[in-house]
């Protein structure tokens, strides 16, 4: 009886989404060489995977990226569920193409101690590009990415890549707040020196 109410036991319903969905649509014809398909482990661009496409199974890709944004974005998936799972770092795709991630938790660090604290981080909006053409007749392709982040101290803020010593890294500007960071025990230090006003360029978190 014990083995048949463990096999036949009500599963627990799915974990409701809180973000929310914000649509864009982006021509092609007037934005062109914008946007970078990876495709059979090659990238090319939108116009080219349209122009050569006979059926819709030419127009499946692995992710997209836009070329002219500053500072860049995360990339798209080819759905609201990888664009999450890649975000958090879960189920990369192996399509030749280097992979960063956001991950699960933000991690505060002391610009002067190093200092660390981590937070979880939750997602709160998540974005679905149209990219579509009518030449040489209409056809589209849809992705996801995750656009706006929270944590429970910082608010919200935008997913951005960074470039650091030559690597490019995920990080998160601040809506609200600066993007460096001080710990309270370095800032009340600087105070005691009277250097308290250059903790207004950082956000100063407490420990645990």
């Amino acid at each position: 009886m014990g083995i048949l109410k463990f096999l036949f036991k009500s599963k627990p319903p799915p974990q409701e989404t809180t973000y929310k969905i914000v649509e864009r649509h982006l021509d092609i014809d007037d934005h062109r060489f914008q946007v970078a398909v990876r495709k059979d482990k090659r990238e090319l661009y939108a116009e080219n995977i349209f122009q050569a496409a006979e059926k819709s199974r030419d127009l499946i890709f692995s992710r997209f990226s836009l070329l002219n944004e500053n500072p860049p974005k995360p990339h798209f998936a080819p759905s609201l569920e990888k664009a999450v799972d890649w975000f958090r770092g879960r189920n990369l795709s192996k399509d030749g193409y280097g992979h960063i991630w956001w991950g699960d938790h933000f991690v505060y660090k002391c610009a002067i101690c190093q200092a660390r604290r981590e937070l979880p981080l939750r997602i709160t909006a998540v974005e679905h590009l149209t990219v579509a053409t009518v030449i040489p007749h209409s056809l589209s392709i849809e992705g996801w990415r995750v656009i706006e982040v929270e944590t429970e101290i910082t608010g919200k803020g935008t997913p951005i890549k960074k470039l650091d010593m030559y690597t490019t890294v995920p990080t998160i500007t601040w809506h609200q707040v600066p993007n460096q960071y001080l710990c309270r025990k370095c800032s009340e230090k600087l105070a005691d020196v009277g250097r308290g006003s250059e903790a207004a360029d950082y956000f100063v978190f407490d420990m645990e």
